[in-house]
């Protein structure tokens, strides 16, 4: 494989765990089909229906946790500002030096950050968040494996 195909192959798995982490469930979906289509790019077809199912397995599963864990966490009402303030940080980050973006969040978004609220509702309102965050380093990681 060529050293452009490699590059573009990784850009696509990055922009499926994006999908995954900043769509959540819809995400998670587009992410499955766009690493189907990657793998029907790479294989034959038995090499093909070798990969498939694990992928659709990962996507059912997937999207299957992240409504189970959404729905427990949004009980509490703490996750909405969380997220939120977790993407402006993703933001910030992307355009500005670390450190500058970080002193930006923490200014501009930072309400939030730590709740006042039960230990459980604390807990349950990162778990979205986590779950998405393995969600996406997953696809990367598969995606990566299938196209060895």
């Amino acid at each position: 494989m060529g050293f452009v195909f490699l590059v573009l192959l990784e850009g696509a798995l990055l922009l499926s765990a994006g999908m995954t982490f900043f769509g959540g469930v819809r995400g998670t979906v587009a992410a499955t089909v766009a690493l189907s289509g990657i793998n029907f790019l790479v294989h034959d077809i038995e090499e093909f229906w070798h990969w498939e199912p694990l992928l659709l397995l990962g996507g059912i599963v997937g999207s299957i946790l992240l409504l189970v864990v959404g729905r427990i966490a949004n009980k509490s009402q703490v996750v909405t500002g969380l997220v939120g303030g977790l993407i402006s940080l993703v933001f910030f980050g992307a355009f500005i030096t670390p450190i500058a973006a970080i002193t930006l969040w923490a200014l501009v978004v930072g309400a939030g950050i730590i709740p006042k609220d039960k230990k459980s509702e604390v807990l349950w309102s990162f778990a979205p968040t986590i779950l998405r965050l393995i969600l996406g380093i997953g696809w990367i990681i598969i995606g990566n494996i299938i196209t060895v």
